[in-house]
Formats: C-alpha cells, sequence, structure tokens
C-alpha cells in the first residue's frame, strides 16, 4: 500500500512539473500591449527582447539571456517577435526557437495591427532593427539597447532587485 502512495504521489510530482514546464501560449501583441506588459511586471525589474524568426543575432542574444538567468534567477525576460501570429506556423517555429535557445518566459507576438503601429507602441524611436531590448529598472526607467545582448552587456545593464 505505501508503495502504491508513494508511486501515485510521483506520478503526480511528475506531472504538475511537466505542466509548469510547459511552454506558455504566445500572446498577441496589439497597440496596448505594451501597456499590458508594464502592467504584468507589477513594478519589477525584467528585459523585454524584441526579436524575430529571421534574425540569427537574436537567437544568440536569448541564448546569453537563458544562460545568464540560469545564474541570476531573478533575471526576468519577456520576449516579444515582430512575427505575427497570423500563420499557425509561426507560433510554433517562435516557440521551437525560443526553447532551443532556453528561454521559457512571457512570450508575445506580433498581433493583427500593421507593425509600423505597433512598434511605435513600442518606442517612437525604434525603426525596426534586431534585436532590440528594454531594460525596466522596475521604478519607471528604461535603457534600450540595439544589437546583440552579449555577457557584457547582460552584465551592464541588468535590472537590480
Amino acid at each position: 500500500m505505501k508503495k502504491t502512495i508513494r508511486l501515485l504521489a510521483g506520478c503526480l510530482l511528475t506531472l504538475l512539473t511537466a505542466s509548469a514546464h510547459a511552454a506558455q501560449p504566445i500572446q498577441p501583441f496589439e497597440a496596448d500591449g505594451m501597456a499590458r506588459i508594464l502592467a504584468g511586471q507589477k513594478g519589477k525589474p525584467f528585459v523585454l527582447v524584441v526579436w524575430s524568426l529571421d534574425c540569427g543575432y537574436c537567437l544568440a542574444s536569448l541564448t546569453h539571456l537563458a544562460r545568464e538567468k540560469r545564474k541570476h534567477k531573478s533575471l526576468k525576460v519577456v520576449t516579444l517577435a515582430t512575427d505575427t501570429l497570423s500563420d499557425e506556423r509561426n507560433a510554433a517555429m517562435m516557440q521551437k526557437k525560443l526553447k532551443a535557445a532556453g528561454i521559457a518566459s512571457e512570450a508575445w507576438a506580433f498581433g493583427a495591427a500593421p507593425p509600423e503601429q505597433l512598434r511605435y507602441a513600442i518606442d517612437g524611436k525604434w525603426h525596426g532593427e534586431l534585436p532590440r531590448s528594454y531594460w525596466f529598472d522596475g521604478r519607471g526607467g528604461k535603457v534600450a539597447h540595439s544589437g546583440v545582448i552579449a555577457p557584457e552587456v547582460i552584465a551592464r545593464l541588468m535590472p537590480r532587485s
């Protein structure tokens, strides 16, 4: 009887762990998306990484961030793909790339609004170059960075809790 209970408890623990690590669905980013992302962070520091499926430097940046997140559990990463969710294959490919990079976090992708409008909603001064990241300090400040997110960039810009 005790063996059966232990076996069932082990199975339950495995199921709970697997569901906790399951990929979250990618949310559509519309004109109000930036406000929704900020509200979801509740004033805590985080980095927003804007990337695309066809951007090789973006994947390198995501990989560097995943590595750093393993060292610093407090590093909160939110991803935003400039690819649209209108094509089901895009969502599957985004999930696959994020998983390959080791990023399991809140994920967004451009929705139905025109890309120019969505870029402007993120940052009116941004012209679409990738990778692009925004480092929020949790106190209302942010720093924008264009280019690869290398370890030295993370060390310099990582929000301090």
